[in-house]
């Protein structure tokens, strides 16, 4: 018998086909989009873990990937409301040109600072290291 048609153990039947987002990514990506759902600019720094989420631009099932530059923070009404629509049909314009600005900067020094946060480390201390 498939024990992965079964329902998981929170109830679910439907099975993650992705590949998880390392912790690190997902933190640097929030660091870069500066803890706002880049849908409708809602600040998520007070949020609960449950309320905040990345959303893939274009969708894994369309050829998107796990990139930085295809990754967003969203608020999970924004991401549920989403849902598979083209991000066109989802956003106006200066919505979809303020993502691009935002996808477009470098991760590298958020994936630094992220590193060092989840590490532990506070300050500037994550520069030297």
């Amino acid at each position: 018998m498939n024990t992965r048609s079964k329902a998981t153990k929170h109830g679910s039947r439907n099975i993650y086909k992705g590949v998880a987002i390392r912790k690190d990514l997902r933190l640097a990506i929030y660091l870069r989009d500066d803890f706002r759902c880049l849908y409708c600019l809602t600040d998520l720094r007070d949020a609960a873990p449950s309320d905040i989420s990345l959303d893939h631009l274009t969708c894994q099932s369309d050829g998107g990937s796990n990139e930085p530059s295809n990754l967003v923070t969203a608020c999970r009404h924004c991401n549920c409301s989403r849902g598979d629509k083209p991000l066109a049909r989802f956003a106006g314009k200066e919505t979809r040109d303020h993502i691009r600005r935002n996808t477009r900067r470098a991760i590298g020094k958020y994936r630094t600072m992220a590193k060092a946060l989840i590490a532990g480390r506070t300050g500037g201390e994550y520069e030297s290291k």
